[in-house]
């Protein structure tokens, strides 16, 4: 073929055609509606879809966008596109060919003419399966990572960053509800650790991460902010409470490890620090309680002090 061939055989075809051989071509579905929602053109993809051949068949048919059941595309939403001129996605979970759930981004689009007067609406369909699955593997990874970065790897506690973020929402609390925060300090646990040497050590700290947690309710937050030292952050308490709990968990540690030879028992020296939310920073907060924990420990250990903001 020569070039006056070439030129003759381009000229010859109309745009029409070539649009619709481009649309016939791609892989994914396409369908043109005119503006009273006659079904003018379905490529082979989207006659291929099984959630889709039905309704083509009753369109084809002469039937009314109203009467059929099309994935994305309704009386109303065709209506809207119409009426703002302006492209509409939505994205749908659809069967795949294998039966499992995928995920299609589908948009209606207004196709204008000259005059920029709507005259037809194209509906596409992309598989964004992929996407959405990446998506979420991102999200829970980046949970995952989140929940790492506050907790404790030793006893899965919550860690002091943890902490100092409750707190912090605690600040921001206008409800001015009375809590309390216990500063826990363990006694007698540097001759364990010599003794027994720092594998037993850990193994220890996780077992008093278990008492303590029985000791407590589930809505109390117990975490682990430094190598012997915890922290127990009670919200709604009254006085006597936070005192109970204090009392309770000094008993907790009690009984000695009987799977260890002595020296086998600990004691817990507690600062507790009552404040109310909204009302007091976390910085003081912590500084108040350790202060109250240091001075049970003055005291002999085995005991807990209380200050109150």
């Amino acid at each position: 073929m020569n070039q006056a061939d070439t030129l003759s055989f381009h000229a010859a075809s109309s745009p029409a055609a070539r649009l619709q051989q481009l649309f016939a071509a791609l892989p994914y579905p396409v369908l043109l509606f005119d503006v009273h929602g006659q079904l003018e053109f379905a490529n082979h993809a989207a006659q291929g879809c099984p959630d889709t051949r039905p309704a083509l068949q009753q369109l084809a048919a002469g039937a009314s966008l109203a009467t059929v059941s099309l994935p994305g595309l309704s009386a109303d939403s065709f209506a809207r596109v119409l009426a703002s001129a302006a492209p509409q996605s939505v994205e749908l979970s659809l069967p795949q060919a294998d039966g499992k759930p995928g995920y299609y981004q589908i948009t209606l689009t207004p196709l204008l003419d000259a005059s920029g007067k709507v005259d037809g609406v194209l509906q596409t369909r992309h598989d964004v399966t992929r996407q959405r699955q990446e998506a979420q593997r991102l999200q829970l990874l980046q949970g995952h990572l989140l929940e790492m970065a506050h907790r404790d790897a030793l006893t899965n506690l919550a860690n002091r960053r943890y902490l100092e973020l409750k707190l912090e929402r605690l600040a921001a609390d206008s409800a001015a509800s009375l809590c309390a925060l216990l500063f826990i300090d363990l006694d007698r646990f540097k001759p364990i650790n010599d003794v027994h040497g720092h594998d037993t050590g850990d193994a220890v700290l996780a077992a008093i991460a278990a008492r303590l947690k029985q000791a407590l309710r589930g809505t109390d937050l117990l975490a682990r902010i430094g190598g012997d030292e915890f922290a127990i952050l009670l919200e709604g308490v009254t006085e006597s409470g936070a005192r109970a709990v204090a009392g309770k968990i000094i008993q907790a540690l009690e009984q000695p490890f009987a799977e260890l030879s002595p020296p086998n028992r600990l004691g817990l020296s507690v600062g507790v620090c009552l404040f109310k939310s909204g009302a007091a920073m976390p910085a003081e907060v912590l500084v108040e309680a350790d202060q109250a924990m240091y001075r049970a420990k003055r005291r002999g250990g085995g005991q807990f002090e209380l200050q109150q903001l």
